[in-house]
């Protein structure tokens, strides 16, 4: 995690999707953010909303995941509040949406002097509130609250201030149904109850709404699916694995590298990808004087071609699944990020097992004066300025990460940087990815003159030696037939008188 991301994450308290915790627990929150969306769209879908404006409030938005899914609701207008600034931070940072406003103030004092809104939900929030439960009758809406906590949790979670909350805490609320949500983010209603809850939800209703239980088949399955988040526009983050030391996070990436038979390695300069030898390998280098090193050094080695052409030219010529392994190490941050996007988007279609690349995190400026030699004292500057800057949060959930935020401590010249930057690598796998069959296969196959030359004399061998085994066995019948016997004998006969 990054310096923000921990900070929203206060020691496990707070989820940060795709990059803390497990699979599990990002399901359980999608799960209920998912039941909270279902419920206010049936209501818009069945026409029991008044207004295309609807309003809702997220109590406790915490990474801001939550407000994201819920913006995706047509005509809504969100609003998040939770007591962290670092959550702020973080939800306009990696969460912004034209109809979410994220506000940052104590709950306590908060709900009590809050406008009415149509809906209000909160997931996992009032329990860390004094007096959190309490607070729930002071909620102000107009259509229906949705709230949960832990169920019947005991001490020992010093971030919760309340425990041990079940069913009668709700008994004073009306137009209140109680469903249950299991650790697998599986939602049951209260006659269904399972055998050991995790949270228990609450539906307040408005006076003449239909019951949620009568609406929905139960129990709900737990959304394991990205439906919402896509609709949402949130991008699935893959796996993140941090590191303090540059050295640790090198030897990890260097782990997730598999050793394959073809690769190509685009933009290698004259420092090629070294992790392994592979069987063929196609190095891709535009500019020419590293490519004519590149040729020189490797001249005697019949596994290597040399390429001198672009990185999207290069990808363009090649076949879907045609190479088993792309790398693509410090070459991404020098390209435009439209064509960058276009790169990784051939690299996809072309690799058939692995994609691996490495860039500075974020924009990390890097120019190059005319005047100057490049890092390896040569005259590619003109290849060597930065152009653009990548985040892991532009990958999707098929990519594992491997950060190191302290990488890059001096320039290409070796001298002291003002400011330290970090690096990351990023690995795409593939697995059983197939070449797509053509749509017009034929099965004729149009020999060329020299096939048809080669089975002329096949044939022509074919017949000789076909003649010749016919000879040598009616050779072979003569020498053995009974009067060639007889008149061998008589011979002998003839000789003894």
């Amino acid at each position: 995690m990054n310096r923000l991301q921990r900070k929203v994450f206060n020691n496990g308290e707070r989820l940060v999707p795709y990059v803390s915790h497990d699979d599990i627990e990002l399901v359980r929150h999608r799960s209920s953010y998912t039941f909270f969306h279902r419920v206010i769209s049936s209501d818009l879908e069945l026409g029991d909303a008044t207004s295309d404006k609807i309003t809702i409030a997220d109590l406790g938005f915490g990474s801001g995941y939550g407000c994201a899914l819920l913006s995706s609701i047509p005509g809504s207008q969100v609003t998040g509040v939770d007591i962290g600034e670092e959550c702020e931070i973080h939800a306009k940072q990696y969460y912004p949406r034209a109809n979410v406003n994220y506000v940052v103030e104590d709950l306590a004092t908060y709900i009590p002097a809050a406008s009415e809104f149509d809906y209000v939900v909160s997931r996992g929030v009032l329990e860390h509130v004094p007096d959190g439960m309490n607070l729930i009758e002071k909620i102000r809406f107009s259509r229906r609250a949705i709230i949960d906590v832990p169920y019947d949790e005991r001490d020992g979670n010093e971030h919760h201030v309340i425990v041990g909350i079940k069913e009668d805490s709700f008994a004073h609320l009306k137009q209140c149904e109680i469903f249950y949500e299991d650790m697998e983010g599986r939602i049951f209603t209260a006659t269904e109850k399972p055998n050991e809850p995790n949270l228990i939800l609450l539906v307040l209703s408005a006076p003449g709404l239909p019951s949620i239980g009568s609406r929905f088949t139960f129990p709900i399955e737990p959304v394991r699916d990205t439906t919402l988040e896509v609709r949402s526009a949130i991008v699935p983050q893959g796996k993140r694995n941090y590191f303090d030391a540059p050295a640790s996070m090198l030897q990890a990436a260097e782990r997730a590298i598999r050793e394959v038979d073809v690769v190509l390695d685009i933009g290698c300069g004259i420092r090629p990808m070294n992790y392994f030898r592979p069987n063929l390998h196609l190095m891709v280098e535009p500019w020419k004087e590293y490519a004519d090193i590149l040729t020189y050094r490797y001249s005697h080695d019949k596994s290597v071609i040399v390429l001198r052409i672009g990185a999207l030219e290069s990808l363009k010529t090649l076949g879907d699944n045609s190479v088993d392994s792309i790398f693509l190490l410090d070459v991404i941050e020098h390209l435009e990020k439209d064509v960058g996007k276009a790169v990784l988007k051939e690299c996809e279609r072309v690799a058939r097992q692995q994609i691996v690349l490495f860039t500075p995190l974020g924009f990390m400026p890097q120019h190059v004066n005319d005047s100057e030699k490049d890092g390896w004292g040569l005259n590619g500057v003109a290849v060597q300025e930065h152009l653009s800057g990548w985040e892991p949060e532009e990958f999707d959930s098929n990519w594992t990460f491997f950060i190191c935020e302290n990488f890059h401590r001096f320039d290409f010249k070796g001298s002291d940087l003002k400011d330290v930057y970090g690096a990351f690598f990023a690995v795409r796998n593939f697995s059983h990815k197939e070449a797509s069959v053509p749509s017009n296969l034929s099965d004729l196959h149009h020999p060329s003159a020299a096939e048809l030359q080669l089975e002329k004399q096949n044939a022509e061998s074919g017949e000789l030696a076909a003649r010749y085994q016919a000879l040598l066995t009616e050779h072979n019948t003569l020498l053995n037939s009974r009067s060639l016997r007889l008149a061998r004998l008589a011979r002998r006969v003839l000789r003894l008188n």
